[in-house]
């Protein structure tokens, strides 16, 4: 598909040095539901970065207590706190590498490229501050071999401006790998900066002594760019949503309406609103939007804690939730690690029950075979690849039971297959 160019649809405001809220993007992005897109405006460069936040801050051992303070959680989908992560660093004795992790796995999110190709400076300011404060001998940006180009252009030149005027920590690396759902995932990184498979590898503690890798997404090190510089640093969330003909990349504050951000992407409340909202991306959680609808941005709220790296897409009207079921789980299956039995056998299995059940075909006792398989692939992956698409399963199976009753019943379901709007697509 053709690059395509959408302008940004609203101002957000200029931040201010005082402690009220500051927002990372200075506009949303309204982009394409798939294929490349551009954005029309230039990224900022060093000399308006530094007009808008002030000049970076050394990194010192004080930022923890800093970010600590801010209650800062990662925002590559764990949201982990910051403190916690950097304190189980600081307790190994090998080198350490600082990544700041830009790949997004997640077929639907924009947010991070959005991001990097409006401030990539506040990005490579928080991952020299993170570099610094640990002592860390190396400082990567790890990207897919298919990001989106405006972004890697971006950061591109945010590298040649600071190589001029940057003589703090170490250089910054752009190590760059494949195009695959599981290259993003932290275990994988950090097999892979150290010259191994980006694969991610099992749960299991690391030796001590040996090399230490940090991993934090891009959005986290820029939001650890602002708490460095005495700013909100937790106030707003950056969310990909999926609208009926496109998404949108918005800033959001915390603790707001999830209908909200439902409404701005073009989706109504009212009749002929959407059945159910998958909430963090093909292994995410399917919830009714009756629940979506009441729920906030907040990791105190059930519904708003099932957020993960920030992606919000309901399903289209006349989108069939079997049938997008089925093909976010044969895409899972197809992008496993093939490193364990659950992978192996597990998600095949799993995404055939789901495609059957799409199709009208059960085999019998179809649910309770599904069940079982679902509970045997739970908790018990190399890693948690398989854990997300039992999730989704089941959240489908709670959510939409009459529609999966309709399917094994009558071969089908009402709704029509394939819609073209919002969430009727998988990548």
């Amino acid at each position: 598909m053709s690059a395509q160019a959408i302008a940004p649809t609203r101002p957000l405001p200029t931040p201010r040095t005082t402690r009220a809220r500051v927002d990372l993007l200075t506009a949303e992005v309204a982009l394409p539901a798939t294929g490349s897109w551009v954005l029309p405006a230039p990224a900022e460069t060093l000399a308006e970065h530094t007009a808008r936040f002030g000049a970076r801050p050394s990194g010192s051992p004080h930022l923890l207590g800093l970010v600590e303070e801010a209650g800062l959680t990662g925002h590559g989908g764990g949201h982990v706190p910051v403190a916690a992560k950097w304190r189980r660093t600081l307790a190994g004795r090998g080198p350490l590498t600082v990544v700041a992790n830009g790949a997004e796995s997640e077929p639907w999110s924009a947010k991070d490229a959005v991001l990097l190709r409006q401030h990539p400076h506040l990005v490579l300011d928080g991952l020299a501050l993170v570099a610094e404060a640990l002592g860390a001998a190396r400082a990567v940006v790890w990207l897919h071999d298919d990001a989106e180009p405006a972004a890697a252009r971006a950061l591109a030149r945010a590298l040649q401006e600071r190589a001029a005027v940057e003589r703090r920590g170490p250089a910054v690396e752009v190590l760059v790998g494949p195009e695959h759902y599981l290259s993003g995932e932290s275990s994988a990184i950090v097999q892979a900066v150290a010259g191994g498979p980006a694969l991610p590898t099992a749960r299991r503690p690391r030796p001590a002594g040996g090399p230490r890798t940090l991993v934090h997404n891009v959005e986290t090190l820029a939001r650890v760019a602002l708490a460095a510089r005495g700013l909100p640093a937790t106030t707003t969330r950056l969310l990909t949503v999926v609208g009926p003909a496109g998404r949108l990349v918005t800033e959001v504050a915390a603790g707001s309406p999830l209908l909200d951000a439902l409404l701005e992407a073009g989706w109504s409340a009212g009749p002929g609103h959407p059945e159910g909202v998958l909430l963090g991306g093909y292994g995410g959680t399917w919830v009714a939007w009756a629940d979506a609808a009441r729920a906030r941005i907040d990791a105190d709220d059930p519904v708003g804690r099932l957020l993960g790296a920030g992606i919000v897409a309901p399903l289209a009207p006349g989108a069939c939730p079997v049938e997008l079921t089925a093909s976010i789980a044969e895409y899972l299956a197809g992008m496993s690690a093939g490193q364990c039995g659950p992978c192996i056998f597990g998600l095949p299995a799993i995404a055939a029950s789901v495609r059957r059940l799409a199709d009208g075909r059960p085999a019998r006792a179809e649910l309770p075979r599904l069940a079982a398989d679902l509970d045997a692939v739970a908790g018990r992956g190399a890693c948690h690849h398989p854990d997300g698409a039992v999730g989704l399963v089941r959240s489908m199976a709670a959510v939409f039971g009459a529609h999966v009753a309709a399917h094994v019943r009558h071969g089908g379901c009402p709704a029509a297959r394939g819609a073209g709007t919002g969430v009727g697509w998988v990548r």
